[in-house]
């Protein structure tokens, strides 16, 4: 049995006691909540990172060759590039993967040096070995 004047500690209510031990339960229900939620973005980290095509650089041609939209062209709503997270403005350059996504040029540039997947829905363009294996195909008669 505890001394009801413990240092540090003042005399509480039973009342007072269910109530701290709830609000302890609530805060431990949420963080399992987003200790679960956590796992779950990780688990889809991992797959995304596990396919084939991640890590592998998108060509050079590819990149050089991507559609320069006007802002007019960004039909999708999307006024936001996911890379750097900043507003699309009108006078910004931008790129368009041919899955219709836009980007600052500066950003996707950069992003299709390391990955040739979009950052959005994982549309691949050609590795500089399939565009190659392309251009070849297309040169034959």
């Amino acid at each position: 049995m505890g001394l009801p004047f413990q240092r540090g500690r003042r005399p509480t209510t039973e009342e007072e006691d269910q109530e701290a031990r709830a609000r302890k339960r609530q805060r431990w229900e949420a963080w399992l909540v987003v200790e679960k939620r956590i796992e779950a973005h990780w688990c889809e980290v991992e797959e995304f990172m596990n396919r084939p095509s991640y890590g592998v650089p998108a060509s050079k041609w590819a990149i050089v060759r991507l559609y320069m939209p006007r802002w007019c062209d960004l039909t999708r709503g999307e006024h936001r590039c996911a890379i750097c997270l900043e507003d699309l403005e009108p006078r910004d350059r931008m790129r368009m993967m041919p899955c219709r996504h836009s980007f600052h040029q500066g950003c996707i540039f950069e992003w299709l040096q390391i990955n040739r997947l979009c950052p959005i829905c994982q549309f691949a363009l050609p590795s500089d070995e399939e565009q190659r294996l392309l251009d070849e195909k297309a040169a034959k008669p």
